[in-house]
């Protein structure tokens, strides 16, 4: 009995590591009573063992297209420097950025963005998740950024 109890642990905790060596980075989205997509987040899932060497990363580009502008965030994560790309914003139309602690306390914004590419230097922050909120008037995204 004890035999057959030990056999069907080991090939739970077996099924139990496969799926998470298999498992795939997620984005979800959330969505107001409307039906308007109001937020995103990536999910990225890695699995490695302690003793083994961290890859040296690469700029990782996220980007999203909403109604009609387009918003590129990289390097994320970050050590402290962060692009910010707006491109397509129509002419007369202009953004602003909110950044948040995990706590929801107020870091800092940018107001008037028409467009182009804007950098935010975070390295004075503590290391951590960050929320950045990007709006227009009719649009908006929702960012996790991570500081290393």
């Amino acid at each position: 009995m004890k035999t057959i109890v030990r056999v069907i642990l080991l090939g739970f905790f077996a099924m139990v590591c496969l799926q998470a060596v298999h498992s795939q980075n997620t984005v979800s989205y959330g969505y107001d009573a409307a039906g308007n997509r109001i937020s995103r987040v990536i999910t990225l899932s890695t699995l490695r063992s302690s003793n083994e060497e961290q890859p040296k990363s690469e700029e990782e580009v996220y980007s999203e297209v909403l109604k009609d502008f387009t918003v590129k965030i990289y390097p994320n994560p970050t050590k402290g420097e962060l692009t910010v790309d707006i491109a397509q914003l129509p002419k007369g139309k202009t953004a602003s950025l909110r950044l948040y602690n995990a706590q929801g306390k107020f870091i800092l914004q940018k107001t008037g963005l028409s467009g182009g590419s804007e950098r935010l230097n975070i390295s004075k922050q503590p290391k951590g998740i960050y929320l950045m909120k990007i709006a227009t008037k009719d649009a908006s995204t929702e960012w996790k950024i991570i500081k290393e």
